[in-house]
């Protein structure tokens, strides 16, 4: 019955229409600066998690999570895949690749570009290029074919379309003394694939074996891309799969990952979702120091009222108890607005973000690997920031509340007498 009685007049107290005009308005300033904090935190973390979830399945879909390279190129490399991947059940698949940096020449531009050679087949099991197809099919690239796949930025670029003929440029090693001799070959485009910008630019995939010619190597691999069930643990399964093969004869291997490549964009969005959660954070102090000077104040014009609950027999727990939950009232309100606020934002901020950069031309992602701010809420993230803030947010009432409980009805009394 008390417990009920407090909690009707602490909502009583927050409802009541105050005569006190900057102290109303110091009351929505902190309810204003909850709810924005709350929102933005939301929104921010939201968006720096669907960062990493766009760094895990489209860079880490297309480039090697992991990978061996061998000194030399392997004809028998399905026996040493099958070793591999009995290293570590980490190792979900592995499929061959030959790898060469090189130029693509096109409508009279050159650009540069990451020429990969695969066995179709087995790459739809290591990366998302046969998901990211747009036009042709992936298995066009038949061994000897002369066929190659670009990515949708690259094909705009040149005004490329299906049966064009794109000439490819390398640097191969010779014995002689020059070091190095371009290699010049020209293929048939038959498929385009699109993940993004960056990837779209640079990728560039023809058959292991033409690869292999176009290099002037013996056929073979000359590495084994592994994907590995949990990417943050690639660097470890590159050791064990490097331990695996160390003892082969003749034959020396290298091991990477995707830690050495792209290792420091995910450190990155990890310390900026860190950071961000900081600074966006103080926003919630400071609406806390405004409900501590809003409680005051409010203190302050109902002392009377405070006086005669206390002579009605309320006793200073119970006065304390009114006015937290009175600050918790704001708390409550001010956080439950930023969440559905926030909530709302980040659920529409990818469409939102793309329309503005198409709408206004802007060129906001074209050096990143996504197309618009990515958003990916998590409920465990929701509920860290709302337990914070109704944290910071009761805490916040209790100076204010012991104030009220300490009020004197004796000298109130006196005080209206006089």
């Amino acid at each position: 019955m008390q417990r009920s009685l407090t909690a009707l007049i602490g909502l009583r107290f927050t409802r009541s229409k105050s005569s006190n005009k900057f102290l109303s308005f110091i009351s929505l300033v902190s309810m204003g600066g909850l709810i924005l904090g709350v929102a933005a935190l939301i929104v921010i973390t939201s968006v720096l998690n669907g960062f990493e979830t766009a760094l895990s399945t489209k860079i880490l879909g297309m480039v090697p999570q992991a990978a061996l390279h061998p000194s030399k190129p392997l004809p028998d490399w399905q026996s040493i895949a099958k070793q591999v991947q009995a290293s570590d059940s980490n190792i979900v698949a592995t499929a061959p690749f030959v790898k060469a940096r090189g130029m693509i020449s096109a409508a009279g531009e050159m650009h540069g570009t990451v020429l990969n050679g695969i066995d179709p087949q087995l790459q739809n099991q290591v990366s998302i290029l046969g998901e990211s197809m747009v036009q042709g099919d992936l298995a066009s690239l038949m061994s000897g074919s002369q066929h190659i796949i670009l990515g949708q930025y690259a094909v705009e670029q040149y005004s490329l379309k299906l049966g064009d003929k794109v000439a490819i440029v390398l640097a191969r090693p010779t014995d002689s003394t020059s070091g190095m001799t371009p290699t010049f070959q020209t293929y048939t485009l038959t498929g385009i694939f699109h993940v993004s910008r960056e990837v779209d630019k640079w990728m560039s995939y023809i058959a292991m074996d033409d690869a292999s010619d176009i290099l002037e190597l013996p056929h073979g691999a000359m590495g084994i891309r592994l994907k590995v069930d949990d990417v943050f643990t690639a660097e470890e399964t590159a050791i064990k799969a490097l331990t695996s093969v160390e003892e082969m004869p003749d034959i020396s291997f290298a091991r990477s990952d995707w830690t050495q490549t792209h290792g420091s964009l995910y450190s990155a969005i990890r310390m900026q979702k860190t950071v961000m959660f900081l600074l966006l954070f103080l926003i919630i102090l400071v609406a806390a120091f405004n409900i501590v000077s809003a409680l005051i104040m409010s203190v302050t014009e109902k002392k009377a009222d405070i006086a005669i609950l206390k002579t009605l027999g309320a006793t200073p727990r119970v006065i304390t108890h009114i006015f937290i939950i009175q600050g918790c009232i704001i708390g409550v309100l001010g956080s439950l607005t930023g969440l559905a606020l926030g909530v709302g934002i980040a659920l529409n901020i990818q469409s939102l973000s793309a329309w503005v950069d198409t709408t206004f031309q802007l060129g906001l992602f074209d050096n990143y690997f996504v197309e618009a701010l990515p958003a990916q809420l998590s409920i465990s993230d929701i509920g860290i920031i709302i337990f914070s803030t109704l944290f910071v947010t009761c805490l916040a009432t209790i100076y204010p509340a012991r104030k009220a409980a300490s009020v004197d009805p004796i000298s109130m009394l006196d005080g209206s007498k006089g």
